[in-house]
Formats: C-alpha cells, sequence, structure tokens
C-alpha cells in the first residue's frame, strides 16, 4: 500500500490508514491560491476601491452639508419645557406615532405590545419561508410582483383610511360602534378591544391575500412581497395620521390647523 522510501521505516497499518485517509480528505479541497480573484465578470467590481471609496466621498459630503446648516441655519426650536405644562395633544417621537395612532383604535397591550411583536417575529421569518435565490435584487421579483406592490399598496390606503374615518365618526376605539353596542349587550370589554380588532385586522389581511390570490396567481414570493408592501404601506399612512392629521385631543384635524408646536 505504501512504497518504502531508501531509509525509511515503514508506517504501522494504523498509520497508513490515517495518511491514507488525510490524503483523500487534500483531494476534496478546492481553492484559488489567491485572496484577490482575476477572473472577474464584466458586471461585478471589487469592494474597495470601488465600493468603499464613493461610500467614503459621500460621507464626507454628507457631513460637510450637516456642518453648514447646523452653523447657518437656526434650529426651529420653541421656548423652554414647561414641566407644569402638558402640550396639547401630546406625541410621541414621529417613528412611535404608527402605534400611537392604533392606541386610538384598540387596547393598549394589544397595539403597543402584541401587534408590533407579531410583525417584526413574522418579518424575520421570511428568509426562513422564503429561501429560493430566484429573482434576488429585483424590485418586486418580476413584473407580475410590481403590479401585486401597486394593488397592495392601493387597496391598503384605501382600506386603513376608510376605517380610521369610520372608526372616527362611529365613535374612536369603539371598532366602527359595534363595540358600544356589544357592551349594551353585556359583552365583555377585553372582546370589543382586544378580540374585536384583531378580528378587523385579521380579517383585512385575509382579504388583501384572497384578492392577490385570485388576481394574480402568486407563486410564495410574489405573496410575501405582497404582505410586507401591506405593512410598509399601513405603517406610512398611521404615521402620517398621527404626525399631520391629529390635533388637539388627538381629534382628526386638517394640518394646516394643527397647533404651532406640532406645524
Amino acid at each position: 500500500m505504501a512504497e518504502l522510501v531508501q531509509g525509511q521505516q515503514p508506517l504501522p497499518p494504523q498509520s497508513q490508514i490515517d495518511e491514507a485517509k488525510r490524503q483523500k480528505l487534500l483531494e476534496l479541497v478546492r481553492g484559488r491560491a489567491l485572496a484577490r480573484p482575476t477572473d472577474l465578470a464584466d458586471d461585478e467590481v471589487m469592494v474597495w476601491p470601488s465600493l468603499v471609496v464613493v461610500e467614503a466621498v459621500c460621507a464626507t459630503v454628507f457631513l460637510l452639508i450637516l456642518t453648514f446648516l447646523s452653523i447657518f441655519v437656526s434650529a426651529p426650536l420653541l421656548e423652554r419645557a414647561n414641566p407644569n405644562q402638558t402640550p396639547n395633544p401630546s406625541k410621541a417621537p414621529w417613528y412611535f406615532l404608527n402605534l400611537q395612532e392604533l392606541l386610538l383604535h384598540m387596547d393598549p397591550g394589544l397595539a403597543g405590545v402584541i401587534i408590533p411583536t407579531l410583525a417584526l417575529t413574522a418579518i424575520a421569518a421570511i428568509p426562513y419561508i422564503d429561501r429560493s435565490p430566484l429573482g434576488v435584487g429585483i424590485l418586486g421579483t418580476s413584473a407580475k410582483g410590481r403590479k401585486i406592490i401597486g394593488f397592495t399598496s392601493v387597496f391598503t390606503t384605501v382600506t386603513l383610511v376608510a376605517m380610521i374615518l369610520l372608526d372616527e365618526y362611529k365613535g374612536r376605539g369603539t371598532v366602527f360602534g359595534i363595540g358600544h353596542w356589544l357592551l349594551e349587550k353585556g359583552a365583555p370589554r377585553e372582546f370589543t378591544e382586544i378580540i374585536l380588532p384583531s378580528l378587523v385586522i385579521l380579517g383585512g389581511i385575509a382579504t388583501l391575500m384572497v384578492l392577490v390570490q385570485l388576481i394574480f396567481r402568486p407563486t410564495r414570493r410574489e405573496m410575501i412581497i405582497s404582505l410586507f408592501t401591506g405593512f410598509y404601506v399601513t405603517f406610512i399612512v398611521l404615521t402620517i395620521f398621527g404626525t399631520s392629521l391629529r390635533g388637539e385631543g388627538q381629534d382628526l384635524s386638517w394640518p394646516w390647523n394643527l397647533p404651532r408646536v406640532h406645524h
């Protein structure tokens, strides 16, 4: 099995087996000897310097612009805060205004904890549900995917705006007035503030999925694109309502009628 070299002692049987295994394992290794490849495709560039230099230049330019603005343009700050006087309305930072808008229509625990947790968990699970590499990096994956994005955006915007206006008209936080009727019939408050809004949300999602399925016959990737688009549009619409359409007492108001502090 192993040839003897002059002056070399023969290997024990177990060592011969280990040596044969080592040689076989070495034969399985395939790789380049150089760290920097020389066979780049026509549509590929190196991260350094092609990408890093562009990012460094952009970062420098934006830093100079921000420095210039901070020196020569005064920030529109108001007077010192008065701890004895709470602004009306008192609003969260803009990135939480979508949750603050939800708080007006349902139980705080559902709007502030359960829904965000489930949404973030679903987004994190997308790479495990859709593992196909096809269409990665292409907007909408395909022409049909882009049509689904447009349809979902319109459907979500119209449905969400209609639901907010109807709930505001019938009594905010009563799920279009149904909650008041159920409370009068003896239904527990947990049902009207938690279960009923959850059913409305799930019903809207299910309606979107059924319509997309019937109209477009989507793949799994395209259905996920539709659901993510619905989440994104919901985030934007709720933020717009909370930022520009909620005045004193969190009542609906036109943007030009808002207090100066919220312009």
